[in-house]
């Protein structure tokens, strides 16, 4: 059949059209695939149905933050399509359901109206314009309590900062905001403000001493824009140490050149100090808050040169006695004694003047008996022909002498030490160079009865002059000498019971690894009668000329730290002359002094109190 026909003799139904194309060849003719017609919308009720957008999060002026996510709802004709508007200006289309997570950062941060449109037929339906408040940047830290980096922090401290705008009260707990100590949680309350600007944590234990503290807050700490507070790159961290600070450094004069320090039982501590630029000594107490004079300032006679050594004892029922070493215009040096009376000091007796002709005095040293409240001074006095140690005690008024035993003829005699025991028996101790020995001898002399007992040397080959001794209530001395250990400088403490020899407290000491010098510049025991020693040694190899004071206690068969490595300018400057108190309850009071790292000529005076 020819295929004309079949185009154009009309089909008369669908049958006759299959007919014909069953009896057609098979490669005869191709049939195009057939497209169904756009989906036309149906405008016919245009404008009888309209379009209805009701908001539904977030409110109006509610801050939004890098993402925004908005919500309509609409009611009546569907839409063709659904824009955000921001200022006027389409940014985007919303799909069914009409919500959508929208990112700011196309825009400024502040204010901006935010519209939704949608479109049917030609004809535009408009939201209510909704104001929201672009906030992209988190709260940060306005002040912080304690601050980043501190160094001396209470184990009292409440834990405080400041924001700089409110977070949602609602995720702030133990949980989200946490009190570190290492990579230990210390518990606390935490608490928010009603203005959602400070937080606070109030520890429920005492902070850990020794420790680096810190704060950690989980990302869900938001603003209502649901931005994180930002932490400074840094952190948020502070020290913890043994000891506090009493004070600010004590600086009356440019310079603190002598000083000594005394703890009252109660645990009130009390120095007495001289700097340059005036010739008078200043006792000092503590109060709770500051450093109160206690009297007038204490000097010679009127025109006389500064003083140049001062020294304070506490008796046995803490009252204050000071000795200083008081030059003249002549030449010639005297040692000034008075004892506090409660309103003034009085003088005991008239100035203790040298034994020896034209000598000069260093190393003044003060007891006082624990039965009669006897005062007892040493010092070394030195002429241009002879060096002894000479011993004065009040008696009836008057400054009797007599030279410390075994202290005659001994060549470069320093680091003295005086020390009574319990029946009032004065021990002297010393360290001097000996004829064909290398290094220093440590000596040690008891006076009993008027006659003089000299111990064995505890060491005839320190490594240095510097030593520390102390005396014990059951009549022991012990003495910590300088040794030398694996090629740097330790330290050796031993005691002396009433009958025996020198034994050994543990072995040699120190406290830093590495080849760095320790020295033992204190020793006491406590009224528990534990050992106290307080070590100077440089903090590390790299810096061995920065000096700082270790403080460690003999507990039954091994020093126990009582803190890290205390300095006023840590890993700066070396800290010189450390002494050390204790009161009734054992709490260790220290002192010491230490230059300014901007000023190397100018030591400053610092006293430190356990942190507790």
């Amino acid at each position: 059949m020819d295929s004309s026909l079949l185009s154009r003799t009309p089909m008369k139904n669908p049958c006759s059209v299959l007919v014909a194309l069953l009896l057609m060849p098979a490669a005869c003719i191709q049939v195009p695939d057939l497209v169904a017609p756009p989906d036309v919308a149906d405008c016919s009720d245009a404008g009888e149905e309209p379009i209805d957008l009701q908001w539904v999060s977030p409110a109006d002026g509610a801050p939004v933050g890098s993402t925004a996510r908005l919500q309509v709802q609409l009611t009546g004709a569907e839409p063709d399509t659904v824009d955000l508007l921001v200022d006027g200006t389409a940014v985007t289309s919303l799909e069914e359901p009409f919500v959508l997570d929208w990112k700011t950062q196309s825009v400024s941060e502040g204010p901006h109206a935010f519209v939704i449109r949608a479109r049917r037929c030609g004809q535009e339906f408009l939201s209510a314009p909704r104001q929201l408040v672009v906030d992209r940047t988190g709260p940060t830290l306005v002040s912080r309590t304690p601050e980043d980096g501190a160094q001396w922090v209470s184990v009292h401290q409440t834990v405080r900062a400041e924001l700089s705008e409110p977070v949602m009260a609602g995720n702030v707990n133990t949980r989200t905001v946490r009190l570190l100590a290492g990579q230990s949680e210390v518990p606390a309350e935490v608490s928010l403000s009603q203005d959602g600007r400070v937080l606070t944590l109030q520890p429920l234990e005492l902070l850990p001493v020794r420790e680096v503290m810190r704060v950690v807050f989980d990302a869900s700490v938001t603003d209502a824009a649901g931005n994180s507070v930002a932490m400074p790159s840094q952190g948020w961290s502070w020290r913890v140490p043994a000891f506090l600070p009493l004070g600010d450094a004590q600086t009356p004069r440019p310079r603190v050149d002598s000083f000594s320090l005394q703890v009252e039982r109660g645990g009130t501590p009390l120095v007495a100090r001289l700097g340059a630029g005036t010739s008078s000594v200043q006792v000092e107490r503590w109060t709770g808050v500051a450093w109160q004079a206690l009297g007038a300032p204490l000097q010679g006679s009127a025109g006389d040169p500064q003083a140049t050594e001062c020294v304070l004892h506490l008796d046995s029922s803490d009252t204050p006695h000071v000795a200083w070493v008081q030059p003249k215009l002549d030449g010639s040096v005297e040692v000034h004694v008075r004892r506090w009376s409660g309103s003034a000091w009085t003088a005991l007796g008239a100035p203790v003047i040298p034994v020896l002709s034209q000598a000069s005095v260093t190393d003044v040293r003060m007891k006082v008996e624990s039965f009669g409240g006897i005062p007892v001074i040493a010092f070394k006095e030195r002429n241009a022909s002879e060096l002894r140690v000479s011993v004065f005690r009040l008696q009836a008024g008057e400054w009797r002498s007599r030279v410390g035993g075994g202290s005659q003829g001994v060549p470069n005699l320093t680091s003295l030490h005086l020390e009574l025991n319990q029946w009032n028996e004065q021990i002297l101790g010393w360290s001097n160079t000996e004829y064909g020995f290398p290094g220093w001898a440590i000596s040690v002399n008891r006076s009993s009865g008027g006659s003089d007992l000299g111990y064995t040397a505890p060491s005839r080959q320190a490594a240095s002059s510097m030593f520390a001794m102390t005396v014990g209530g059951d009549g022991r001395t012990v003495v910590a000498s300088p040794v030398q250990s694996n090629g740097s400088q330790s330290v050796l403490v031993q005691q002396w019971p009433m009958a025996g020899s020198w034994e050994r407290v543990g072995n040699t000491y120190d406290r830093v690894p590495g080849r760095t010098d320790a020295s033992a510049t204190a020793l006491k025991l406590d009224a528990q009668d534990r050992l106290i020693m307080l070590l100077e040694e440089p903090e590390s190899e790299a810096s061995s000329s920065v000096r700082s004071l270790f403080v460690q206690r003999w507990t039954t068969d091994h020093w126990e730290q009582m803190g890290g490595a205390l300095s006023a300018n840590p890993g700066a400057t070396p800290v010189s002359h450390s002494q050390v108190g204790t009161d009734k309850d054992g709490r260790i009071f220290l002192a010491w002094t230490e230059v300014e790292e901007q000023d190397p000529t100018q030591p400053r005076l610092h006293v430190h109190r356990p942190n507790h």
